[in-house]
C-alpha cells in the first residue's frame, strides 16, 4: 500500500525532474504558444508559480483551522474550470508580467516552499480540511493535486515543443485519484463545462486500457454530471488508454483528431461522442 511518505517522495522526484527540464529550455521556447489556450510557455510556468503559492496558503491556513475562502475567491464547492477560466488565464498572464525574467526563479522558490510544507505535515494535520474553490479537501490531498497540476501543465509545455509529448506515467495514479474525487479542483465535476439543459441524460461508458476511473460511466444530466457504475442505458462507448482519458477529460485532446489517429474508438452515436468535447474544454 502506498504510504504518505511514498507520495511525498514521488512529488519531490517529479518536481525535481520538471524543474530540471524547465532549466534546459532554450530562451526562444518560453515565448512559444503552449497547449493551453491564451498562454505562452512562460504563462504556464507563471501559473504553476501561482498555484504553488495559493496551495501553500490554503494548507497553512487549513491546518490552523481556517478554511474560509480568501478575499476574492468563491466559497468552497462553488468553483469550477468554467467559472474560473477567464480569471485564471488573466491572473497567470499578470503574474508572468509581474515576474518578468524571474519566472523560473520564482517557480523554483514556490515549488520548494510547497513541497516542504506538504512533506512536513504531521499525521494529525494530514486529514484537516483545507479550502479549495472546488470544495474542502484534506491537507494531504494537495500532494495529488500538485502532481496533477505539474503533470498536465508539463504536457501543455512539451506538446508545444516536441512532436511526441506524454503525460508523466509516474503521476497518472494521482491524476486519476483527483479526477475521481467529487469535491476537488481537478475532479471530473470541476472540469465540467455545463451547457444548455438536457432533458434526456447522456451516458458515456469508458473502457480504459490501464488504470481506469473509479466508475466507468459519465452521465450528463440536466446541466450537471456524475460518475456512475456501468448501466445498460449507455448511448456511447469510448475505448482508449489512461493517458488519452486524462487528456480528454481535461480538454487537451481534440476528439476528432483522437479518432483519426486511433487513440480513441467509439461505439454508438458519433454526434454524441463528439459532443463530449463541449463539456470538457480544459483550463
Amino acid at each position: 500500500m502506498e504510504t504518505f511518505a511514498d507520495r511525498v517522495t514521488l512529488l519531490q522526484a517529479e518536481s525535481a525532474r520538471i524543474k530540471q527540464y524547465l532549466h534546459t529550455l532554450p530562451p526562444d521556447a518560453w515565448d512559444q504558444p503552449s497547449a493551453c489556450t491564451q498562454w505562452q510557455v512562460r504563462d504556464v510556468v507563471a501559473h504553476l508559480v501561482g498555484v504553488a503559492e495559493v496551495y501553500a496558503d490554503f494548507v497553512a491556513r487549513g491546518i490552523q483551522g481556517d478554511h474560509a475562502p480568501p478575499p476574492g475567491w468563491l466559497p468552497a464547492g462553488m468553483g469550477s474550470a468554467m467559472a474560473g477560466a477567464e480569471r485564471t488565464a488573466q491572473r497567470s498572464i499578470a503574474e508572468r508580467e509581474r515576474l518578468g525574467d524571474q519566472v523560473l526563479a520564482a517557480y523554483d522558490a514556490a515549488d520548494d516552499q510547497l513541497n516542504r510544507l506538504l512533506a512536513g505535515l504531521s499525521p494529525q494535520d494530514r486529514a484537516k480540511p483545507c479550502y479549495l474553490s472546488g470544495g474542502l479537501v484534506p491537507a494531504q490531498h494537495f500532494i495529488d493535486l500538485r502532481l496533477k497540476e505539474l503533470a498536465v501543465h508539463e504536457w501543455d509545455i512539451r506538446a508545444a515543443l516536441e512532436p511526441e509529448a506524454h503525460v508523466s506515467p509516474a503521476s497518472i495514479p494521482a491524476i486519476m485519484t483527483t479526477i475521481s474525487e467529487s469535491i476537488a479542483s481537478g475532479s471530473l465535476r470541476w472540469a465540467f463545462w455545463s451547457g444548455p439543459y438536457l432533458t434526456t441524460p447522456v451516458r458515456y461508458h469508458f473502457v480504459v486500457t490501464g488504470l481506469g476511473p473509479s466508475k466507468p460511466d459519465i452521465v450528463v444530466e440536466g446541466n450537471t454530471l456524475r460518475m456512475d457504475d456501468a448501466r445498460d442505458t449507455t448511448r456511447v462507448s469510448m475505448s482508449c488508454d489512461t493517458e488519452t482519458y486524462v487528456l480528454l477529460v481535461y480538454g487537451r485532446l481534440d476528439l476528432e483528431a483522437a479518432l483519426a489517429s486511433g487513440r480513441l474508438l467509439i461505439e454508438g452515436d458519433r454526434e454524441l461522442a463528439l459532443a463530449f468535447g463541449r463539456w470538457f474544454r480544459g483550463i
